[in-house]
């Protein structure tokens, strides 16, 4: 967003659940409360050991395909299996993209066989015709255990930032998938501490100065860069020196940490600090490419239009 805004730490994860059996156990992600002494989340690395990088990305192709088919009949699902769309508990394929999707543009995927997650970051067109196509940006969180998917959180927007639009989007930046050097490498407590510390300068909560900031750094939401550009002429550290640039981030969710890639991936409630009620509140898909301990490239997907809920970790219910 082009002001963000985090607060305290809310780090919301759910109560893991460990099954026990000779085979081995299983276990939803989940990061301790980030307002711990520490002040850095704590990632449970309990996953679905038997659900492999391939695995989970073949459950990804599967998805987008049953996507794209608008049928559903090919995924293996839990009995007990949750899904959101747009921060709305709903049932699977009922999302506002099902049904309408033909065509998808824009291809990322993410995974981590560690924590059985498994992210997929698209733009999605229904192409009838040129005069009347219409785009979205959409990104899909799924949890992955004993090869059923558990769980689906699913964010779509239709409209545009900067004014860049969903249809500009083709091919990922390769940057995230490149392999980094072991010693340019960072641990998964470690990939996830620096993402906690974007939150927090986000949320005024530590200076900008002491965010681990890459050089090359550059964030890209929606497409669009909002630093080192003309909607934002400031770094990535350096955007802060605007008092505006500030959201309370709550709930803050962690699920993927690559350490050979030196990716990590984050989910959180961006809300309207109460000093700038026109800075637009929503729940934002963070990604981080981490090298030599410093923030490399950040990329953002989440409603334009704003989400002030996700469905997940937000209290009874969710």
């Amino acid at each position: 967003m082009t002001n963000r805004e985090p607060i305290k730490r809310v780090a919301a994860l759910r109560a893991c659940v460990t099954l026990v059996a000779f085979i081995g156990l299983t276990c939803s992600v989940q990061v301790a409360d980030a307002a711990a002494t520490s002040g850095t989340p704590r990632a449970s690395a309990l996953g679905t050991a038997a659900c492999d990088r391939r695995c989970l990305l073949e459950i990804l192709t599967t998805y987008t395909e049953a996507l794209v088919d608008n049928d559903t009949s090919r995924l293996q699902v839990s009995p007990d299996m949750r899904v959101t769309g747009n921060g709305v508990v709903m049932q699977l394929g009922k999302g506002e993209v099902w049904g309408a999707t033909r065509r998808i543009a824009f291809r990322h995927a993410l995974v981590d066989p560690v924590s059985g997650a498994a992210v997929f970051y698209g733009v999605l067109t229904n192409a009838p015709t040129r005069d009347q196509e219409k785009w979205w940006f959409y990104t899909v969180r799924l949890q992955v255990e004993k090869h059923q998917i558990r769980e689906v959180e699913e964010i779509s927007y239709d409209g545009m930032l900067g004014g860049t639009p969903a249809s500009s989007l083709h091919l990922p930046e390769r940057l995230f998938d490149t392999e980094i050097p072991v010693d340019e490498r960072s641990s998964r407590d470690e990939l996830f501490a620096i993402a906690n510390k974007y939150f927090d300068v986000v949320s005024r909560v530590v200076d900008y100065h002491d965010v681990p900031w890459h050089p090359e750094c550059q964030r890209i939401e929606l497409g669009t860069f909002t630093v080192n550009s003309s909607l934002s002429a400031g770094s990535c550290g350096g955007e802060f020196k605007n008092p505006k640039t500030k959201w309370i981030v709550k709930n803050r969710r962690f699920y993927i940490a690559d350490v050979e890639r030196g990716l990590v991936f984050a989910v959180g409630n961006f809300t309207t600090p109460p000093e700038y009620p026109d800075n637009n509140g929503s729940v934002v898909f963070e990604l981080f490419k981490v090298q030599d301990g410093l923030i490399r490239q950040i990329q953002a997907f989440f409603r334009g239009n704003g989400q002030l809920h996700s469905g997940w970790g937000e209290g009874p219910g969710s």
